[in-house]
């Protein structure tokens, strides 16, 4: 009887819907969590780490089936998200060829897929999580960077300021905008 170590190496194969010229290959011990694989990637595709992101479980047909969240979006009726530092990537994945949809612009829908390629034993002396290939630029994060526009890029006296200059407040009244005479 053979005896097997008590972890694996998954090797994941990443790639974009929207640029063919982009993929990443990732090695994870399978014991580790799909938060330690979200880390791996944001750190990896120079993304930023403050932004939701998703797992989803997927079929061959790339269909989202589990979610698998950074925030616990527990919730009454419906099945709710599972938080990805609670499940070991092993506990939901055990075959080669099975896949994952990554949401990394959860406004957009923005994703990448990624289908386990090979389980084998650790490498002797290699620390794990690693990314073994590298193809290609990242996809852009955020389909809208305005969103995220930091506080001091406005002017002290910006482009709100002016539009709200325009307008009389003792114009409207006490009634707001649909008030007044009817």
């Amino acid at each position: 009887m053979q005896k097997y170590p008590t972890s694996m190496i998954y090797k994941f194969r990443m790639i974009s819907g929207d640029d063919k010229a982009f993929l990443r290959d990732y090695e994870i011990d399978s014991n580790q969590t799909f938060l330690a694989f979200h880390n791996l990637v944001q750190e990896n595709l120079g993304f930023d780490p403050t932004q939701l992101a998703s797992f989803f479980l997927a079929d061959e047909h790339w269909n989202k089936g589990m979610e698998l969240t950074l925030l616990d979006m527990q919730n009454e009726g419906d099945m709710a998200a599972i938080p990805m530092e609670s499940v070991k990537i092993c506990e939901l994945i055990k075959d080669r060829k099975e896949r994952l949809l990554y949401v990394y612009d959860i406004f957009t829908d923005n994703s990448l897929f990624i289908e386990l390629l090979d389980i084998f034993e650790p490498v002797k002396g290699v620390k794990y999580p690693i990314c073994s290939a590298s193809v290609g630029e990242p996809p852009v994060q955020l389909a809208d960077d305005s969103v995220t526009m930091p506080v001091d890029d406005f002017e002290e006296e910006n482009e709100i300021d002016d539009i709200f200059g325009e307008f009389d407040p003792d114009e409207f009244g006490a009634e707001g905008f649909d008030g007044g005479d009817e």
